[in-house]
Parts: structure tokens; C-alpha cells; sequence
């Protein structure tokens, strides 16, 4: 194998590995977008301003809390459990 096939795999190797990582970041971003504890705290961000707001989004963020933690206390369970 000459040096030239060897730097053109390496090249190759490279760009793979670039994909891969580009495609690992598209997912993970894709999560915290769908996440709906994110969305609720966007919510509760946008509705500062206007009093009666505020509280229906403190109470939209305090109802997304509990869900999240709920939802973290049933997945430890399970892994307890096995």
C-alpha cells in the first residue's frame, strides 16, 4: 500500500467519523427540542410579562416538574427492581 492510499483511507476515515458525530448531534438536539419540561419552561418564559400569565405558566412549569420527576422516580424504580 502506498503513502497516497493510506493519507486517501485516512481522509475517508475522517469524514466518516465527521458524519457520525454530525448525526449523533442532529439526535440529541432533536431530543431536547421535544423534551416537555423545555417546553414548558418556554412557555413559562414567555408569559413573565402579564400577571395572570405568570401564574398559569408557574403552574404549567410546577405541573411539568412533577411529571418529570415522577417520570424519573418510576424509571429508577424499574432499574431497582431488575
Amino acid at each position: 500500500m502506498s503513502e497516497l492510499e493510506i493519507l486517501q483511507r485516512r481522509k475517508e476515515l475522517v469524514l466518516l467519523s465527521c458524519d457520525l458525530q454530525r448525526a449523533t448531534l442532529a439526535r440529541r438536539f432533536g431530543r431536547i427540542q421535544r423534551n416537555p419540561v423545555r417546553v414548558a419552561l418556554g412557555a413559562a418564559a414567555g408569559a413573565v410579562g402579564k400577571p395572570m400569565v405568570w401564574r398559569i405558566g408557574v403552574s404549567a412549569l410546577g405541573l411539568a416538574v412533577k411529571a418529570y420527576r415522577n417520570r424519573s422516580r418510576r424509571k429508577a424504580s424499574r432499574f431497582l427492581n431488575n
